[in-house]
């Protein structure tokens, strides 16, 4: 892989490392923008480029020439937790803190989460809230996702739960660099999901869990709902593979658990659509009803029909892939 590193070599006390292919200009750039308001000084930025179409490395110094900030860029795409591994090994901060190429994070994130792991004594992971832009009218599918996160980090925020490694999200989350190299960073087998994988193994090696809710990021999606109505399947999937290399993750046991425990009509509902014709009627026809709720800004019945659509196609992925993995085992 080929390098271009920019910026400035001091040390710093935290490093920013932050993962990007083909983003939008504007979207990297706004950022990036946020991160020079913030109003603890002594932090540097990575960006790791995973071979994208359009090289960053041109953009990011024409839009901050004053700012330092190095650049790295992968020959070919290796994926975000490869990418996200090349960051720290750039880094000689004591501490890192991930978040995602399109997260506009509010002045004082750094602040907040440098003092979270300054002050702890053993091994601790800082986690804050990701949160769509305030004042926004979402798409729905997004409304969704948005509604979702929201509402476990405010039981987070009024201690209702507990932070736990099934809270790791690379959109916003610091650790320790010791901490993460003594874990061997992110999976580079998982697509999807390394980040809740890498919190399970910083859970093994002793780490405390620490939710900021004024550690705040807002997560400026642009996900297409064709690009959301993959992601079911795709988590399911990487679910399956997360138990399989990490058995002591009992990950497939609390997806279990956590399905046997959802509301009561889209326990009927899987049921009721197990035959192929059926489960493609209803994911269709719960889309078309959450949009057009949606539009009718009756929120809670098109959050109910996306919940649907999430949870039927995560269950028919999750069942097919079980069931292929036991039949490659018994080949063995």
């Amino acid at each position: 892989m080929m390098a271009n590193v920019q910026g400035s070599g001091r040390d710093t006390e935290l490093d920013v490392v932050i993962a990007t292919r083909d983003r939008p200009a504007h979207k990297l750039a706004a950022c990036l923008g946020a991160l020079w308001r913030q109003s603890f000084e002594h932090f540097g930025v990575i960006v790791v480029d995973d071979g994208g179409r359009d090289p960053v490395a041109g953009r990011v110094e024409a839009s901050h020439p004053t700012r330092p900030v190095r650049v790295v860029r992968n020959a070919r795409s290796v994926g975000p937790a490869a990418s996200r591994n090349r960051g720290v090994a750039l880094s000689n901060a004591p501490y890192v803190l991930f978040i995602d190429d399109d997260c506009i994070s509010r002045p004082e994130l750094i602040a907040r989460h440098h003092a979270a792991l300054d002050r702890a004594a053993g091994p601790v992971v800082s986690l804050g809230p990701i949160l769509s832009p305030p004042g926004r009218r979402l798409p729905p599918w997004t409304h969704w996702d948005a509604d979702r996160l929201g509402r476990e980090y405010a039981r987070l925020g009024r201690g209702e739960s507990t932070p736990t490694w099934t809270h790791c999200y690379t959109g916003n989350l610091a650790v320790r660099r010791a901490d993460f190299r003594a874990v061997g960073g992110f999976d580079e087998r998982l697509a999807r999901q390394e980040d809740v994988e890498l919190g399970f193994r910083l859970f093994r090696l002793g780490s405390r869990f620490a939710f900021d809710p004024l550690a705040v990021v807002w997560h400026d999606s642009d996900r297409t709902l064709r690009t959301w109505t993959r992601i079911p399947a795709l988590s399911a999937q990487f679910d399956v593979l997360i138990d399989q290399l990490v058995p002591d993750s009992q990950r497939l046991s609390s997806v279990r658990e956590d399905l046997r425990h959802r509301h009561r009509l889209l326990r009927l509902a899987r049921r009721a659509c197990r035959p192929p014709a059926a489960h493609r009627c209803a994911v269709i026809g719960a889309i078309a009803a959450g949009c057009l709720l949606h539009v009718l800004h009756a929120d809670r019945p098109s959050l109910a029909a996306f919940s649907l659509v999430w949870d039927l196609e995560y269950t028919r992925a999750l069942a097919r892939t079980t069931s292929a993995a036991a039949q490659r085992k018994m080949t063995e």
